[in-house]
């Protein structure tokens, strides 16, 4: 459902939006950790009796639990929710189960951005795939190190194509915030000048 038009500015205008494929965002997330789920719960059958009710009462049973259903109609019920918006100024990503939830990436913050076309992808949706956009609030510093949570719009259709347009569009942004209209020369010829070493 998308409620996007809720925190557009004034003047500001939607270039693209898209939703993801369902099959490939469900089995991108629920597939791993169902059958996680699976693995654990028949790892905890003998310690409850087979098929006994001896294992409702073990705590982890219901962990696993949660793996293998609540996951999944999770995704089943988040998935309605999720949209993507490229505008004249921002990346704008709704999710949220309950509320909605928006995260806004302004073109100027981007650092970084990549495709990824994941297995799941090539096996469910055909032409799909993720955009990740990092900015330097994107990275999570853990005792290992610093771990990078890109910003994603998941499973879209043709990302290739989506990507290049966003690079695009993130391109003349910056360029405009750097170097508006108003004080750019008629004529550039940095474009056209060659790197000369200075001669010692």
């Amino acid at each position: 459902m998308k409620e996007i038009d809720k925190i557009l500015n004034k003047g500001e205008k939607v270039f693209w939006e898209g939703a993801p494929k369902f099959w490939p965002f469900f089995f991108g997330t629920s597939i791993i950790t169902t059958a996680f789920g699976l693995f654990w719960m028949l790892f905890l059958l003998p310690f409850g009796g087979f098929f006994g009710y001896g294992i409702l009462f073990l705590p982890h049973f219901w962990v696993g639990l949660v793996l293998v259903v609540g996951i999944p109609f999770y995704q089943i019920f988040v998935y309605k929710h999720i949209y993507y918006a490229i505008t004249n100024k921002r990346i704008i990503i709704q999710k949220g189960l309950i509320g909605r939830d928006f995260e806004m990436v302004d073109f100027d913050q981007i650092t970084n951005a990549e495709v990824n076309v994941g297995a799941f992808d090539k096996l469910f949706g055909g032409n799909t795939g993720s955009i990740l956009i990092s900015t330097a609030g994107t990275l999570t510093y853990t005792r290992q190190g610093a771990v990078a949570k890109p910003y994603t719009m998941r499973n879209i259709e043709n990302p290739y194509d989506v990507f290049k347009f966003f690079k695009k569009i993130s391109h003349d942004v910056k360029t405009d915030i750097q170097y508006p209209n108003k004080y750019r020369p008629s004529t550039n010829p940095g474009y056209r000048t060659s790197y000369k070493p200075m001669k010692r």
